[in-house]
């Protein structure tokens, strides 16, 4: 074996180690907290509807923190933060969501680094009048067959 031939191959593995210890430094360097989550569908989660859990399902992940009070509401934050060589480079997305003490989403606290916008919750429809008016009415107290006539309450469906 020639000089030339072994000092490649010590090369070689010296080569090889220093890529090794650093490859180990680097993951060393990286640190993540809490849970990845997805915000593709946040418009999904909509005031007055949706369940903490169901926003789980929808952020397709449990939150991190969920902090309830003593009226049985919830406060429920999403936290996911990722550090690369120690805070050389760092991702850090946050969602805090309030729910009421019925356990449905009431509005969202605080975001970071968070796209997307949550669902919008419909409006209550109003009856006009000329709708109201075709509708059933109540039977008067003094009709003969009132609420105590069989079975259930009673309506009056105009003839037309």
């Amino acid at each position: 074996m020639s000089i030339g031939s072994r000092a490649a191959r010590v090369s070689s593995r010296v080569a090889r180690g220093l890529a090794l210890a650093g490859l180990a430094w680097t993951l060393a360097a990286c640190s993540t907290t809490g849970r990845s989550f997805d915000t593709s569908t946040m418009n999904r989660i909509v005031p007055g509807q949706t369940t903490l859990e169901q926003a789980s399902r929808i952020l397709a992940a449990e939150p991190e923190h969920v902090y309830r009070q003593l009226d049985g509401s919830a406060l429920a934050g999403w936290t996911h933060k990722a550090s690369l060589v120690t805070d050389a480079v760092y991702f850090r997305r946050e969602l805090w969501l309030r729910f009421d003490n019925t356990g449905r989403f009431q509005h969202v606290v605080d975001r970071v680094n968070v796209h997307g916008e949550t669902g919008q919750a419909a409006e209550p429809l109003s009856l006009t009048e000329p709708v109201a008016a075709s509708l059933p009415r109540a039977v008067p107290a003094d009709f003969p067959y009132g609420p105590d006539f069989g079975d259930g309450p009673v309506a009056v469906y105009p003839v037309r």
